[in-house]
């Protein structure tokens, strides 16, 4: 005998009403949720381990390494600052040390930038900046046969899409002793 058959004419219907219940919100447009998270009252900002801004600093790295002033200088804001190991500079001056590493004979190769990640904070600085690119840039520095690591630890301050300001922390004895090799 079929199930049909079994069922009493009411309990039919709630069968098909339900199957039609079903279907309105099955085929029904979804709505968007949030994935905003909470944050705790005193905390000033959050991590991402993936963004635009991240992306941007790896484009910089690699325009670096091949000495690309176009689309190194592209990555910057005009008026961008440098904090080369305490030493202050513009975007001028830091793309001065393209000519520089040239003359010298250097060739550089980011190996890896491990670890990466952006901070956003809650608050702007006083120039307004709210995201910073942190990242530690492992380089090999080459001239000739000989080479040397240097692991930098770079932070990039960022703003509407560019590099606005730029911290760079590295031991340069190892790069000034294979310059001075002959």
């Amino acid at each position: 005998m079929l199930l049909h058959q079994t069922l009493n004419p009411s309990m039919k219907k709630f069968i098909l009403s339900c199957f039609v219940v079903s279907s309105i919100i099955a085929c029904s447009p979804k709505t968007e949720t949030s994935n905003a998270s909470t944050y705790p009252a005193e905390a000033v900002g959050y991590n991402l381990d993936s963004s635009a801004n991240i992306d941007l600093v790896k484009k910089m790295t690699l325009a670096f390494d091949a000495m690309d002033s176009v689309n190194y200088r592209a990555c910057y804001a005009e008026n961008a600052k440098f904090h080369d190991n305490g030493t202050d500079m513009t975007l001028e001056q830091n793309l001065g040390n393209f000519a520089y590493f040239k003359a010298n004979g250097l060739t550089i190769k980011t190996e890896k930038i491990d670890p990466i990640w952006e901070a956003v904070n809650k608050e702007a600085s006083p120039d307004g900046v709210t995201n910073y690119v942190i990242s530690f840039q492992h380089l090999i520095v080459k001239k000739g046969d000989k080479e040397v690591r240097v692991i930098m630890n770079v932070v990039n301050g960022m703003k509407d899409g560019k590099i606005v300001e730029e911290w760079g922390l590295y031991n340069s004895k190892p790069i000034v002793d294979l310059i001075n090799q002959k």
